[in-house]
């Protein structure tokens, strides 16, 4: 029971201020005033979390923006050095190709010298 009388109580006393700052500001002058201060700062801080928010929207905007055109040069640069690498690797390829053609016919001239002289030293014999 004593719970509940103490539970009471300040719920009471609860009641009592809750009313008492109505009254003051809805029923006096000064709190009247204060009221429509509090209302105005709460419109001012409301406007003013509204322009940082579009300003940050802006700003998140941009930075997205940026950010999207350094991937996509990045992925040019990145096809641009795949496309030399390849063109590298293909003129080694190609050079290498022709040196390997021009040893073939080379050693297949040495041989054909080989065995001419061969031939030539066993018609001497």
């Amino acid at each position: 029971m004593e719970k509940n009388r103490n539970g009471l109580v300040a719920f009471a006393l609860l009641g009592l201020a809750v009313g008492t700052a109505a009254y003051y500001l809805l029923g006096t002058e000064d709190g009247k005033k204060q009221l429509d201060r509090a209302n105005d700062g709460i419109k001012s801080l409301t406007k003013s979390i509204k322009d940082l928010s579009k300003k940050e929207a802006k700003r998140a905007s941009k930075f997205a923006k940026s950010a999207k055109e350094d991937l996509e040069n990045l992925k040019d640069r990145a096809k641009n050095a795949g496309r030399d690498a390849l063109d590298k690797a293909a003129s080694k390829a190609n050079e290498w190709a022709g040196r390997a053609s021009d040893a073939a016919h080379g050693m297949a001239d040495k041989a054909s010298d080989v065995a001419d002289k061969a031939k030539s030293e066993i018609k001497n014999a």
